[in-house]
């Protein structure tokens, strides 16, 4: 999910933009271009849901098939209710949100929503199961009264969002287990990824997504951080949270959503099936090797297709939008060409882009993903672009290598905002964001001002989402941080080894759910640096780098034996003014003209160089190559001596100071 800084940017979109088509292409016959599975497909899900768009609801039944990848027998299911965080006010994510998310509030009439299991049973065994026929008697099998409201996180008795469902009998090592479920899922009004919002042409828009009972993730031993010589697995379900997003087991998706006739239809997978009959569409959709699936309907969608290799992609326009169908088409080929090479491959043969409304966009699931735009956003804010290539990044670090982003989102959230800075800044050159004739903003810029302007000691990375101590704190250390400590290795590392480093986390990780150190450990492999230092200090820490050039000094002094003319004793004292330690670079210039570069290492409290030249110094800059990204505060990273109060000196500080407060007041609204 992109932060609301995508949102409130929009907001100040005024000028038109020129309209563009691209052509169209045919529905890609498979999901993926691999020939055989690339996950482990640990669940199935088989849905048939009938959306009613009057009454708000989606009527469903699913048939959920999984395996126990345990050494030990498992008693007991547990599912995500996400749809219920918005049953009334005293649900969790209302309690800690306030009924506000990314600015949207949940106000007025139809704002709530929920989702209600009418029914749970253990199917009969399908072919291929492992379970023996007759494991359950008849008796057993109706699951309806077991099922159970818990609260793993917070305990609070209000909240639905995670059902445990204890068994008749345990599932068996590697045995699967079948359960038919029905259920009815009211959508809300969106305030917060999902629901309803009514369109300009007065029809309803539906986003539907945690939408239908999900099984959470059974961690067996050796996984993520259950011990590997645990005595069994352990389920791993939170409730929804005002800052957490989801995770779940990879498996296939077969779903089968009937519509109003008037409807066009977005989905995750590939549609293999649809008719018409009696003023209702049916449509088909298969999805294979992903971890959840979403869909969208609207009657006022325009369509539009293109390609980009074996991608076939399609775009879902609201009709007020229509001149920006091409920025939003060259945003997502710039993000696919740039993770082709620097990642990894896109295995997927479809990606949806959506403009959805409100609550609903900037967000991602499995080849679908939500960028809406504002009408007449101009040329020179590329909003719609930065939000289509974060969340198409998506499809890498939340789809296919799906961290738990409960536990740690800047597994996701933190390296994809990395790769936006690249993507964007390399896409789209100087002033990426907003290009203006006076003020260029670059995405790599936005994130670190993101950083440095709230808070930097507050919160660190590695925390569990819901336990920061407000929303901001989440998103400076979720997105921003992560980007801009990431920007900080790349330098330190070298481009090259930094996408050596992700390239092998993409190969060695995808489909596999890594953790903190997982990623650790791929980058002192591949980089072949013990980089504990760097990651206590900025992913596990508190740590804020802030380096100085505090005093440049020279002096006459006697010449070295045998020489003549003047000599000077320069002194340049640098200082470390925070707890942050990083290598620094400092680069000394003399009035001859010739320069001194040294190596520190940043750890001292501070520190002194001393020169003896014929030459007095003329100019002291720690960091110049502007490498250390992290450093929040670089106005004094720089000294001039003597006339160091001209008039183009003071008016570049100025210059300076202003461009960065007005920044600070931008950035305060996101």
């Amino acid at each position: 999910m992109l932060s609301r800084i995508c949102f409130v940017l929009a907001a100040l979109a005024l000028l038109p933009f020129a309209p563009a088509l691209a052509q169209p292409t045919a529905t890609a016959p498979r999901t993926t271009i691999a020939d055989g599975p690339l996950s482990d497909r640990r669940v199935s899900y088989t849905i048939t849901a009938t959306l009613d768009p009057e009454a708000r609801t989606v009527q469903g039944s699913e048939r959920v098939t999984w395996r126990n990848p345990d050494r030990a027998p498992v008693g007991e299911l547990q599912f995500h209710l996400y749809l219920n965080a918005f049953k009334n006010e005293r649900s969790t994510f209302m309690r800690e949100s306030g009924g506000k998310h990314r600015g949207f509030s949940a106000r007025g009439t139809d704002v709530w929503g929920g989702i209600d299991v009418t029914r749970m049973a253990i199917a009969p065994p399908q072919p291929g199961d492992t379970a023996p026929p007759g494991a359950y008697s008849a008796e057993e099998t109706d699951l309806t009264d077991r099922i159970r409201f818990i609260q793993p996180d917070d305990g609070n008795p209000d909240d639905q969002t995670v059902i445990a469902v204890t068994l008749p009998r345990p599932v068996a090592p590697g045995e699967t287990i079948a359960l038919d479920i029905d259920f009815t899922a009211l959508m809300p009004k969106v305030v917060a990824r999902t629901g309803w919002a009514e369109t300009e042409q007065g029809h309803r828009f539906f986003m539907v997504a945690q939408w239908f009972p999900k099984l959470g993730v059974y961690e067996e031993p050796g996984v993520r951080y259950v011990p590997a010589d645990a005595p069994h697995g352990q389920w791993n379900t939170h409730q929804f949270h005002a800052n957490t997003e989801f995770y779940a087991d990879f498996g296939t998706y077969r779903v089968t959503m009937t519509v109003p006739e008037a409807y066009v239809v977005g989905a995750s997978g590939v549609r293999v099936n649809e008719t018409t009959e009696a003023g209702a569409r049916t449509l088909t959709y298969q999805a294979d090797d992903v971890h959840d699936f979403a869909w969208t309907a609207s009657p006022d969608f325009l369509e539009y297709t293109d390609t980009w290799r074996h991608v076939n992609l399609r775009l879902l326009l609201q009709p007020h939008h229509k001149a920006q169908a091409e920025r939003h088409f060259k945003a997502v080929k710039a993000a696919l060409d740039r993770y082709d090479a620097w990642v990894g491959e896109y295995p997927y043969t479809t990606l949806t882009l959506v403009d959805g409304i409100g609550g609903s966009n900037g967000m991602e699931y499995p080849t679908l993903i939500t960028c809406g735009t504002t009408y007449k956003m101009p040329g020179w804010m590329r909003l719609p672009e930065l939000v289509t290539v974060h969340e198409f990044g998506h499809q890498y670090f939340y789809g296919m290598i799906a961290s738990n982003e409960f536990e740690e989102a800047w597994l996701d959230e933190g390296i994809n905002s990395y790769f936006e800075a690249r993507i964007m800044d390399d896409a789209y050159g100087p002033g990426a964001v907003v290009k203006l004739p006076y003020i260029q903003v670059s995405d790599e810029g936005m994130q670190r001002l993101m950083y440095t302007k709230n808070a930097p000691d507050r919160g660190a990375v590695f925390t569990r989402a819901w336990e920061y101590e407000d929303a901001e704190d989440y998103s400076k250390a979720t997105y921003a941080k992560p980007a801009t400590l990431l920007l900080t290795l790349e330098n330190y590392l070298g481009r090259e080894t930094t996408d050596q480093v992700f390239q092998t986390y993409y190969d060695r990780w995808r489909f596999r759910h890594p953790t903190t150190r997982d990623f650790i450990a791929v980058a002192e492999e591949v980089s072949g640096m013990d980089l504990g230092w760097f990651f206590d200090q900025y992913v596990y820490g508190v740590a804020v780098v802030d380096y100085e050039v505090a005093s440049l000094r020279s002096s006459k002094a006697e010449p070295p034996e045998g020489t003549e003319g003047d000599w000077y004793e320069s002194r340049v004292e640098v200082h470390r003014k925070q707890d942050g330690v990083f290598p620094q670079t400092l680069l000394v210039r003399f009035e001859d003209g010739s320069e001194e570069r040294l190596a520190w290492d940043g750890v001292d409290a501070w520190k002194r160089f001393t020169f003896h030249k014929a030459a007095r110094a003329a100019e002291a800059y720690l960091d110049p190559d502007n490498a250390v990204r992290l450093d929040v505060n670089r106005l004094d990273n720089r000294k001039i001596a003597g006339t160091d109060n001209t008039l183009a000196r003071k008016e570049q500080l100025d210059l300076t100071s202003l461009l960065q407060q007005v920044f600070y007041l931008i950035a305060g609204l996101f």
